[in-house]
């Protein structure tokens, strides 16, 4: 027999348990890409989780990428031609969108950035711990990594 998972079945926890499992399967990943710094810092890292066509017209695709911040690292200021919802898998990650207030986001919280949206801030404010987001796309099927996070 075949289950059918439902909207309303499909809650926070059920969230939290796949994202955990993820970002732990993350560690044995090859697509995982690092970058250094010229000193040799490590800073953050992307990794694409999947991709996935979805249905209907016009074609897009849903795309799960992984964000991993070291202490007291982050990204550029940048911006993102189709929106996307970040969801915090473990650590801290402060944020800042358009002229919003910057907000500090703990494991288990997310945030929407709107198509064409500055995300002014986005870093790891602990000095200790490493922080890992995922950060969910909507977009055009032909859409390019550029397209989904332009740094300006």
């Amino acid at each position: 027999m075949t289950s059918t998972i439902l909207r309303r079945d499909f809650n926070r926890a059920s969230i939290a348990a796949l994202l955990a499992a993820l970002a732990a399967a993350r560690g044995s990943d090859a697509n995982a890409q690092p970058q250094h710094s010229a000193a040799g810092t490590k800073q953050s890292s992307r990794r694409d989780v999947i991709k996935q066509a979805l249905p209907g017209d016009p074609a897009r695709d849903i795309t799960l990428v992984e964000v991993t911040y070291p202490p007291g690292t982050g990204s550029p200021v940048h911006a993102h031609a189709n929106g996307v919802m970040a969801y915090v898998v473990s650590g801290m990650v402060a944020s800042q969108v358009g002229d919003g207030p910057e907000r500090t986001y703990s494991a288990g919280e997310a945030w929407w950035e709107p198509a064409g949206a500055i995300h002014r801030v986005s870093h790891n404010p602990s000095s200790t711990e490493p922080a890992t987001l995922l950060a969910i796309y909507i977009a055009p099927r032909d859409a390019t990594a550029a397209d989904l996070m332009k740094p300006l």
